[in-house]
């Protein structure tokens, strides 16, 4: 089987973790190679939600997990996966890259002084520490995961760079708050002895193990918060594109099935322009009937209507494979759809959003109006079973994007994703 990739084609929360818990049980490894607990994956286990932000969503199918180099994460966070697998005596197969980057207590403390500095220009960030634990990778100044077997290198690099933040935090920032370096020590010496056993090479795993093992790769975000290609500067700190895989991972370039996740209307956390927003009744009953908090920071996400021109700009950065339409079953309710399809901006007609950041913030939307179907869609097996309506919405998205759907989420459970 292809080695397949799970992409968002939005700003996150498409509803990539259900596809890839999904999908992991035709798969040997699932792999999540960018982002880190800032972004979180909601997968109903037993009738309840539960919420991932660092373990890939194939955790429930029992699959090998990897981490690769290309992610970072908080260890409290994993601490709480951990316990959690215990508790439900979930079996763990795990390895995690010798080359992750940790989030440290500092990086949670600078993001959040960071976002208060900038008042109204905040950028949205959920205040867990990503950006500023990437910045920290990117200047060669990082705490990985390998220097967990060193506690004398450890505690070395701790006594250089404690200070350091401790100058930014009180001298730039008026933090009054006191970085202990001893604490910090002792406490990474704990996720030390809890991590080891998990600890490896994913690059060499990955290299032998490719055309032996069925892979699944799974994304973190989505393509329009790409801290390059996204809506600057209102995105993340890394990568978001499939074609970030190979550097995470450490392998050469070799083929993959890339598939692109969409949500049936749009949704983002935090600022930055948003062209289909609806500051109105639809907007709020997306929000409610959608369950529109975000797993990781608990806020609301902003709602509006589909958004093709960012669906097809990501197609143009993944070129997808396939797609998968999720939360079809949320527009039940509505008797006529808008669907973006072009945005204006000043006298221009545009498919897609504009590289230069500061248009994107003129571009107003051009809609298509579709007939609801104003029916349940509850109980529904096969597309064939679907309102014609429904069924039409389907094939304009495919159409206008170029890409044919073949999975569409009606709602959380496992059993309410159907395959075309």
């Amino acid at each position: 089987m292809k080695p397949t990739v799970i992409i968002g084609s939005q700003w996150g929360d498409e509803g990539k973790g259900k596809l890839v818990d999904a999908m992991a049980r035709g798969f040997d490894v699932v792999c999540r190679f960018n982002g880190g607990n800032n972004a979180g994956h909601t997968i109903v286990y037993g009738g309840e939600p539960c919420k991932l932000h660092v373990l890939p969503s194939g955790l429930f199918q029992r699959k090998k997990l990897v981490i690769a180099q290309g992610a970072v994460f908080d260890p409290e966070i994993l601490l709480v996966e951990l316990e959690f697998c215990k508790k439900h005596h979930i079996g763990l197969d795990l390895l995690i890259d010798y080359r992750v980057n940790l989030v440290m207590p500092y990086h949670k403390l600078f993001d959040a002084a960071h976002e208060a500095w900038k008042g109204k220009k905040a950028t949205g960030s959920v205040k867990v520490g990503i950006g500023y634990c990437y910045e920290d990778r990117n200047n060669r100044s990082g705490i990985r995961t390998e220097d967990l077997l060193y506690p004398n290198i450890l505690r070395e690099k701790l006594t250089t760079l404690v200070p350091i933040k401790q100058k930014i935090l009180t001298n730039v920032y008026g933090e009054a708050v006191k970085l202990d370096a001893q604490i910090i020590y002792k406490r990474l010496l704990f996720f030390g002895k809890l991590l080891t056993p998990y600890l490896g090479d994913v690059s060499a795993y990955i290299s032998k193990n490719l055309g032996k093992k069925s892979m699944l790769f799974e994304g973190a975000m989505g393509t329009m918060l790409d801290g390059q290609f996204g809506t600057y500067p209102y995105t993340v700190a890394n990568n978001t594109i499939a074609s970030s895989l190979f550097t995470s991972l450490g392998t050469p370039a070799f083929p993959t099935r890339v598939i692109g996740v969409v949500k049936a209307y749009t949704t983002r956390v935090g600022g930055g322009p948003f062209p289909t927003e609806q500051n109105n009744d639809n907007g709020k009953r997306l929000q409610a009937i959608g369950g529109e908090i975000a797993a990781t920071s608990g806020r609301i996400r902003r709602c509006g209507w589909l958004d093709i021109p960012i669906v097809r700009y990501a197609h143009r950065l993944n070129r997808f494979d396939a797609l998968a339409l999720t939360k079809l079953d949320v527009l039940s309710t509505f008797s006529r759809i808008p669907v973006c399809t072009n945005y204006r901006m000043r006298k221009t007609l545009l498919s897609e959003q504009p590289a230069i950041s500061h248009d994107y913030q003129l571009c107003r939307p051009v809609y298509k109006t579709l007939p609801g179907w104003k029916k349940s869609l509850a109980g529904v097996k096969k597309v064939s079973e679907l309102p014609k309506e429904a069924r039409r919405y389907i094939e304009y998205v495919e159409d206008e994007i170029g890409v044919p759907i073949r999975y569409i989420s009606l709602g959380p459970e496992r059993d309410q994703l159907l395959r075309v």
